[in-house]
């Protein structure tokens, strides 16, 4: 290598002795690194691209294998860089720190400016230079391409491909590949031993690799083998920036899985309250009592500073405010012309039978300017339906501040709402049976009194004209035969009025055992002289034998009293004027059958049990009649046996064999057990009705449904002791029922139409109790008393 070195001087100095020598030197540039390396045009092409040029520089790097050839950095006084680019025997005896000119030309690769050398001459050797330390932002820049640098940078990637293995340091707005070219013959290992998050140390060429113009970026370092990289820092397995992230997304879903289950245990509170509130509403007994239940739970619930209720009157058109401790006057609002103030939020709610939320009273186009210094600050109107029904409108006030109620809070009062309006119907129809009640036995007793004065009329003429008789005869002695005869009369006259004064006070509703012919006698007995005057047949035919039933005495005479006065009034107008009655046993029942002569005109498809016809006084009294029957476990039945005969049918369960007081008390024990709140899902009216009475009469509260699915929907709003469940349901089976509603009531019984094995193993195994058609009051009563002592141990533990 050396003698090669030695003949290229020699060659060199004799052509510049010759004149061709001298002018291929004159032909030369000379120029600097810096110059070299310069570029020029929009493009960034290197200035001197294509051009022979001649340069002086250090050798600052071994020659570095470069895909297909090698690259030797060459570094200036200057401090700036260029690299020679050729084969390796191009390179041969070239050594760090020896100065050299070389002459050629320079050229582009990868938009990078090289020299491909021609001519290359040793000048001197001095110590090599140390590689340049540069900052990682610097290097991608042109300033230092084509010299040896040292640089530090966080690994970004790691990636391998057919050309060789590349490493990317820095951040994303700043960063650089480190390529390390895979030699034919690589044994060395490779990069793969660092990671993401590893800082490394690199020293190498600074060059670049921009195929395609502008030739401005692809900046990169040029290593010769893996040693040219050392680890200064292991990085962490997880980046501490996406571990803090880690932390901070845990921490977040933390805090909001807390802060949602602290509103949904709010939400759950919430509920419970309200639906223990929907419940003491069912069982109020006044609008009043409603009102108090409200504005003790409601204002902590939902945050309210007041409650009002507004019930509709519909005589006078207008919402009656229900009084309370805070507002003691009555306040009543004309729907159609409501005052300033409150009263024009709720009439227009009602008018238009939707929620009004007034988050702001002295903003509302509703509420008067001249009425707003009094009011509260926010108002919500809720509508009352009682199904379809509009019964009133719920007012809930926010005095301090601004208050949005939200969908939720609205949801809520509108069930809170409607639960009210549930509640207020059934204190109507309750009010409205005790009035019929009371109706009937005064409208009866009416009537009676028309015929007091006749029935009277004798009896007390007799007693005139026999008390007279006795009077002029006094001297000669009272004979024994006209003092019996004035007794009787007399008698008979206070029988008729205790009777009548009877009638018309208040009725024992005492359970007591009544003897069923004997009453119906009486009853007919009362009616006779009635019925002779009026030229009226009766045909006796009540059972001698005495008959008993467990009822009110009182009650079950209102009921004959007003089957015979309907039968009299039928059979006036005919020409049949017969009225039968008869009495009979039929298993463990007592039939008793009215037949008389259908009235003249009467209508085949009549129903004497429906709405009253005009002036007939008796029609309104059958329904109410009817009631009584199915409380007390019968069962009335209007027939028609033919065109011109019609029949009342009334059938009474027999008392057991105890004794009377003994009965009352049992029942009175039934009446003083703990009231339940129970679910009747009963598609037929007959016996719907039958055991409404039953239920109520016991005290319990019963809430009657036609169908499944309402009742299903319902069980998932209020809170039931015991549902009562036909066998025969319209669309949703009862296993289907059963199966929806198990886990939301206290007990469950169905309703049978018969014996079956399987059902009686099932609820053997305390599924519920089974209760057969015909009802019977004693199995009732059974089933009551056990649901009764569950609940009373439930409430005890």
């Amino acid at each position: 290598m050396a003698a090669n070195v030695t003949l290229r001087k020699l060659v060199a100095a004799a052509l510049l002795l010759t004149p061709a020598g001298c002018l291929s030197l004159l032909a030369q540039t000379r120029i600097t690194l810096q110059q070299a390396g310069s570029r020029s045009g929009n493009d960034f092409t290197p200035t001197y691209d294509g051009q022979e040029v001649l340069i002086k520089g250090q050798v600052a790097s071994a020659p570095v294998w470069a895909v297909d050839s090698y690259y030797v950095a060459l570094r200036d006084d200057a401090d700036y860089g260029l690299l020679l680019f050729g084969p390796a025997n191009q390179f041969q005896g070239l050594n760090l720190g020896d100065w050299l000119e070389v002459h050629g030309t320079v050229s582009r690769r990868a938009g990078l400016p090289v020299l491909l050398p021609a001519e290359i001459h040793k000048l001197s050797s001095q110590p090599p230079p140390a590689p340049r330390r540069v900052k990682l932002a610097d290097l991608t820049s042109f300033r230092y391409l084509g010299m040896m640098v040292t640089t530090e940078g966080v690994v970004s990637t790691v990636s391998e491909s057919s050309a060789g293995e590349v490493i990317n340091i820095g951040d994303r707005s700043r960063s650089l590949n480190v390529y390390l070219p895979k030699a034919r013959r690589q044994s060395s290992p490779g990069l793969g031993n660092y990671r993401i998050g590893d800082r490394i140390r690199v020293t190498g060429l600074a060059t670049q690799y921009s195929p395609i113009p502008p030739y401005d970026r692809s900046f990169q370092l040029l290593i010769a083998d893996a040693s040219a990289v050392s680890l200064v820092e292991r990085g962490w397995l997880i980046p501490p920036l996406l571990l803090l992230t880690a932390l901070c997304g845990i921490v977040f879903v933390l805090v909001i899985w807390w802060l949602r289950e602290r509103r949904m245990a709010k939400q759950r509170n919430t509920l419970r309250t309200l639906n223990g509130l929907g419940e003491e509403i069912i069982a109020a007994s006044s609008p009043a009592e409603i009102l108090n239940k409200l504005s003790t739970v409601v204002i902590k619930v939902a945050h309210a500073t007041d409650v009002r209720l507004y019930l509709y009157n519909r005589r006078t058109k207008s919402l009656d405010q229900v009084t309370g401790p805070n507002d003691p006057r009555p306040v009543s609002i004309n729907v159609d012309l409501p005052k300033e103030g409150l009263a024009t939020g709720a009439a227009v709610c009602f008018r238009n039978r939707v929620l009004l939320n007034v988050p702001d009273t002295r903003r509302s186009p509703l509420i008067k300017a001249s009425a707003k210094g009094d009011l509260p600050r926010s108002v919500m109107f809720v509508p009352m339906f009682a199904q379809t029904e509009l019964v009133g409108v719920l007012e809930l006030d926010h005095a301090e501040s601004l208050r949005y109620f939200n969908q939720e809070e609205q949801a809520a009062a509108q069930h809170l709402a409607n639960q009210v309006a549930t509640s207020l119907k059934l204190q109507e129809q309750q009010s409205i049976r005790e009035q019929l009640f009371r109706s009937e036995k005064l409208a009866a007793t009416g009537q009676l009194i028309s015929g007091v004065a006749s029935e009277l009329s004798a009896p007390l003429k007799s007693i005139v004209k026999l008390s007279t008789a006795l009077a002029v005869r006094a001297a000669g002695g009272l004979p024994e035969r006209d003092l019996r005869v004035l007794a009787a009369e007399a008698q008979r006259a206070a029988e008729i009025v205790n009777r009548l004064v009877s009638f018309a006070k208040a009725e024992d509703s005492t359970a007591k055992k009544v003897e069923v012919n004997s009453l119906v006698a009486g009853l007919l007995q009362f009616r006779t002289r009635e019925w002779q005057a009026l030229e009226l047949e009766l045909v006796n035919h009540l059972a001698e034998v005495p008959v008993y039933v467990l009822g009110a005495q009182g009650q079950l005479e209102q009921v004959f009293l007003n089957l015979l006065i309907h039968a009299e009034q039928s059979v006036a107008d005919s020409a049949d004027k017969t009225i039968t009655v008869c009495s009979s046993l039929l298993a463990r029942r007592v039939l008793v059958e009215i037949s008389y002569a259908s009235r003249s005109g009467e209508s085949p498809f009549f129903d004497p049990f429906a709405e009253g016809r005009n002036g007939d006084a008796g029609s309104l009294g059958l329904g109410v009649c009817r009631g009584i029957v199915q409380s007390h476990g019968g069962e009335i039945r209007y027939a028609r046996p033919s065109d011109a005969a019609s029949r009342f049918e009334v059938e009474l369960p027999l008392a057991d064999s105890k004794t009377p007081s003994e009965s009352g008390s049992r029942i009175e024990a039934t009446r003083g057990a703990r009231a339940l709140t129970v679910l009747l899902v009963e598609p037929d009216a007959s016996v719907q009705k039958q055991l409404v009475s039953l239920l109520s009469a016991r005290g319990h509260r019963v809430v009657p449904m036609n169908t499944a699915e309402e009742a299903a929907d319902l069980v998932q709003r209020l809170r039931f002791d015991a549902t009562i469940c036909s066998i025969k349901l319209p669309g949703l089976n009862w296993v289907e029922f059963f199966e929806r509603v198990r886990s939301n009531v206290g007990a469950f019984v169905l309703i049978t139409d018969g014996y079956d094995p399987e059902l009686v193993r099932a609820f053997q195994d305390g599924e519920g109790y089974l209760l057969s058609r015909p009802i019977e009051v004693p199995d009732l009563e059974r089933i009551l008393k056990s649901i009764e002592e569950g609940k009373t141990a439930e409430v005890r533990r």
